[in-house]
């Protein structure tokens, strides 16, 4: 595969994450998911928003890290801010702190991953 073709699937790949992190998050009755997505909310989150992290690091490779967890914190709390004004949801700030948990981690991931990739 070229890098050019995998940059372009990383991309594809995150922004269909976001629609469907973004769908899941508007959902009207969470709760009626199937338990695999609906068991923890918290770890839904982190997970979430870990993967989304490592999407952005393969799609976008030149933007900094501090502007990609920027980018998703502010994606994170606009989340909360809506679910906020939704009849049927409600905004925690939990959820923005396991979002940036889940931002941490993959972070982190990463920076080990760069300094293995360096060594060898």
């Amino acid at each position: 595969m070229t890098s050019t073709f995998q940059t372009f699937l990383f991309k594809l790949l995150l922004y269909v994450a976001l629609i469907v992190i973004t769908t899941l998050a508007f959902l009207p009755d969470y709760d009626a998911l199937p338990p695999i997505v609906s068991f923890s909310d918290l770890l839904n989150h982190t997970v979430a928003f870990f993967t989304l992290y490592l999407l952005m690091y393969l799609a976008h490779p030149k933007l900094q890290a501090i502007h990609s967890t920027t980018l998703l914190l502010i994606y994170g709390i606009f989340i909360e801010l809506v679910q906020y004004f939704l009849p049927t949801r409600v905004a925690s700030w939990s959820d923005v702190v396991a979002d940036s948990f889940g931002l941490i981690l993959g972070f982190i991931i990463i920076t080990l991953y760069s300094k293995i990739k360096q060594t060898k």
